[in-house]
């Protein structure tokens, strides 16, 4: 029952961050939004309402605060992981498509590896460097289509989506130690609001956009509330319930929910060739993902 749960939750939570693209996708092409603007209104909001969600719940909230290290720590988390991660990643979108920008989002577990290899100065497993090398090639192919003289979609979002892959690797390796003394969902707390406070000096949230309407409004209460605060919180409390590599492996249905509902309801369609780099990359995923067998 236990595992259902963490499986559940992980599929939901990665479902909700495919679905608050598709949503970001439409904002922009609905209304003159700027991403920043969108940054800044989904972290500050999400990051308060969880902040006070859990200390409704008697959670010792400023734990993490409590010594300098941990306090610069969070700090670090909330503008180089969440704050870099989110801004690049809408930016890709906005340049490009919902669907293009989680495919490249998808290049941060193969850069992770390749990260803590040079720090341990050891090898990968076999799986992963064969999945690295599939990834760089389902990359490849999803942006070329196989002509090497022809982007299949601007540079602008090819840029942004590898740079939210690296949003990806300061996102996952920069809270670990703190996730050793603190709640996971304590920690992600704050950095949405201090990468909200962040954002705020660039993009302050009371420069609205002039012609914004009701379903833009509710387009934006929707990516604060389901792809922003229900999605962090399934996707981090699975981790309770079930094992890291699990919840790895259900993350892949980020890019195939956006891709599917891409395809199906926005008229996004991809040639050939990139349909066959879509898949390369997601075999890539699955490889990165399965768990080390220990004899």
């Amino acid at each position: 029952m236990y595992k259902f749960k963490g499986v559940a939750y992980a599929s939901l939570g990665a479902a909700f961050f495919g679905i608050s693209s598709i949503l970001a996708g439409i904002l922009f092409k609905r209304c003159a939004i700027q991403p920043g603007w969108l940054v800044t209104i989904r972290m500050l909001f999400s990051g308060l309402i969880l902040l006070c969600g859990l200390g409704v719940t008697k959670n010792n909230i400023f734990s993490v605060w409590y010594s300098f290290k941990s306090s610069l720590r969070i700090i670090a988390f909330g503008i180089l992981g969440v704050l870099f991660a989110q801004t690049s990643f809408l930016l890709s979108v906005f340049y490009g498509n919902a669907a293009i920008a989680t495919i490249l989002q998808s290049l941060g577990p193969s850069i992770i590896i390749v990260i803590l290899a040079i720090k341990s100065k050891t090898l990968p497993r076999r799986l992963d460097i064969i999945a690295i090398f599939l990834s760089l090639i389902g990359v490849f192919l999803l942006v070329t289509n196989g002509n090497l003289g022809k982007l299949s979609f601007s540079a602008s979002a090819l840029i942004w989506g590898l740079l939210s892959a690296l949003g990806v690797c300061a996102y996952t390796l920069i809270p670990c130690p703190l996730l050793k003394d603190h709640s996971a969902l304590n920690v992600v707390a704050w950095a949405l609001l201090i990468g909200g406070i962040i954002s705020n000096f660039f993009h302050p949230l009371t420069v609205m956009p002039t012609n914004i309407d009701q379903i833009d409004l509710l387009l934006i209460l929707l990516i604060v509330i389901i792809g922003t605060l229900l999605a962090y919180s399934l996707y981090i409390n699975s981790l309770k319930y079930t094992e890291p590599h699990v919840v790895g492996m259900l993350g892949m249905l980020e890019p195939v929910t956006a891709i599917l509902i891409s395809t199906l309801f926005l008229n996004v369609s991809f040639l050939g060739l990139q349909r066959l780099g879509i898949l390369i990359v997601f075999l890539a995923l699955f490889l990165i993902n399965l768990p080390t067998n220990h004899k």
